[in-house]
């Protein structure tokens, strides 16, 4: 087995084997905290466990519940029995949890109380064993998830595993059609964690706030790190602002990783300017775009190192930083200098060692040059093994040579940073001109009197499709479309300004932050047998 194959099966499921204090704090959830010894002793039992239940190396077994300190032994004692351990959203509709469940056929399913009850009437839970993550007397004897743990063994358990044997299987956001479980493996743990760890410059000092759902490869990846690091886990599944605030405060969080979304409300906060944030280290951010105008503001308000991280579940995570030096310079530097700094907070910096990304022409195939726009892909060994019992997807997104089409626009500039457009399914194309939403919404985020923004393409009889800005103004203001599209008209050129303002009081997000264009654009092409004219 190779080097990067024993870190995972070491690190994913036996995180204390290089612990150095087995009495140090693993896990803090709200008053309870957990030892390294102690969380090796619960991942051994769950793990014995589960082959006590018959399970074998492959099987799956389920998790639906936000972040907790039972997710976490799960994951880690599936790891040990060889077992795959699926991440369940449970902010999906039943409907749509009811098809995870149905497509990875879990022969074990841990749920909290919140969700037990919507679980149990689910078809597909079928023979599923159900353990319930509850307090005394919410459910039925023998299958509380707590004694039905410590009813186990502690004696240390392994299963042989390669490192190409799947252990994690995490479902995409499915913005558009159904979700699909990617397969991740030791291998692609193995490449992604320790070089993540790195650029977060965790240790056994640094503590870490969990606040990402781990159904999302990023709430993932901060909690096997963390784990790696021999760190302290903090977890808290309340990601307001306030609270985010508080706990830094409380905890002494020195790192934490936050959707855009989140950082934005952070930054947004009346309480964060007199919040005590002077623990912090490093602030990594990323799943959506973010402004360049709210991410000033964060790193003004926020004094410590800022990362941006680039990358999708299907890569296990990162491909590209933006490492803390691209975050800090000297704004009275020489203007042309300045005017590069400025520009590159806008991208998602550089590959990271061991990925390889190019720029595809979407037509064509070839692959384009510095400065030209076309499909990201990456060829790493972080990649996932595929799509679970989707052969036709997979191959849609597999090359035969190993690269991994992003689905992402993107181009590079001189210095080999990544600057993402947009998803090649958000692209607007208004009289024969490509349009990447994200130029248009950063344009339109400068205004003062804009909290939210969203841009989608509309049909148009002349152009097939224009760009629409979806609005959400911040409080008390009565700014009018005519005067953003007059405020993008000085910052864009013509043919990507908005022709159309919707003002609306929220905007449709998925679990992850991300904005669902999709939903906006439904109305708008209603009728159409396409969605592009």
């Amino acid at each position: 087995m190779s080097p990067e194959g024993d870190f995972a099966v070491d690190r994913l499921a036996r995180p204390t084997r290089r612990a150095t204090d087995g009495t140090a704090v693993a896990v803090v959830e709200g008053g309870r905290t957990v030892t390294y010894d102690e969380l090796d002793d619960s991942a051994n039992r769950v793990a014995n466990g589960l082959r006590a239940l018959g399970l074998k190396p492959g099987d799956r077994v389920a998790f639906v519940g936000r972040t907790c300190l039972a997710c976490v032994e799960l994951m880690l004692g599936a790891a040990r029995a060889g077992v795959v351990m699926t991440m369940v959203n449970w902010r999906l509709h039943p409907r749509e949890i009811s098809y995870v469940l149905g497509d990875s056929s879990p022969r074990v399913i841990v749920t909290t109380v919140e969700f037990a009850a919507s679980i149990a009437q689910l078809p597909e839970t079928g023979s599923a064993v159900v353990l319930v993550v509850a307090g005394d007397d919410e459910c039925e004897s023998g299958h509380d998830w707590v004694s039905w743990r410590d009813s186990q063994s502690h004696d240390p358990t392994q299963m042989a595993t390669a490192d190409d044997d799947t252990v994690l299987q995490l479902y995409t956001s499915g913005t558009t059609g159904k979700p699909k479980g990617a397969m991740l493996t030791h291998r692609s743990l193995a490449a992604c964690i320790p070089d993540t760890v790195s650029v977060w410059r965790l240790d056994p000092t640094s503590v870490v706030l969990s606040v990402l759902p781990m159904f999302h490869i990023a709430g993932a990846g901060t909690v096997l790190g963390a784990l790696w690091s021999h760190c302290r886990l903090v977890i808290d599944n309340d990601p307001s602002a306030n609270n985010m605030l508080a706990v830094i405060e409380s905890e002494g969080v020195t790192n934490v990783v936050l959707a855009s979304v989140m950082l934005q409300a952070l930054v947004e906060s009346p309480d964060a300017a007199t919040s005590d944030l002077s623990s912090l280290r490093t602030v990594a951010y990323g799943a959506a775009p973010i402004s360049a105008k709210v991410l000033q503001a964060a790193i003004d308000a926020m004094r410590c190192r800022f990362v941006q991280a680039y990358g999708l579940t299907e890569t296990a995570g990162v491909l590209c930083v933006l490492d803390p030096d691209d975050h800090s310079f000297d704004p009275n530097g020489p203007p042309d200098i300045v005017a590069t700094a400025v520009e590159r907070l806008r991208s998602c910096g550089r590959a990271r060692p061991g990925v390889e990304l190019r720029i595809i022409d979407i037509r064509t195939g070839s692959s384009l040059p510095k400065g030209e726009a076309g499909e990201v892909q990456a060829r790493t060994a972080r990649i996932m093994k595929g799509y679970w019992r989707k052969p036709e997807a997979t191959a849609e997104v597999l090359t035969s040579d190993g690269w991994f089409r992003t689905g992402d626009v993107g181009e590079f500039d001189p210095g080999g940073y990544l600057f993402l457009r947009d998803r090649l399914k958000d692209m607007i194309i208004s009289g024969g001109e490509n349009i990447y939403p994200a130029e248009v919404e950063d344009a339109l985020a400068w205004h003062p009197e804009v909290a939210e923004v969203a841009v989608i393409g509309v049909p148009d009889d002349e152009w097939g499709e224009t760009p629409r800005g979806v609005v959400v103004r911040t409080a008390g203001s009565n700014v009018s479309a005519d005067d953003l599209i007059r405020f993008a008209r000085e910052r864009l050129a013509h043919y990507k300004c908005p022709t159309s303002i919707e003002f609306v009081d929220v905007l449709p997000r998925n679990a992850t932050g991300k904005v669902l264009r999709r939903e906006l654009r439904e109305i708008h092409w209603a009728g159409h047998e396409r969605q592009i004219n």
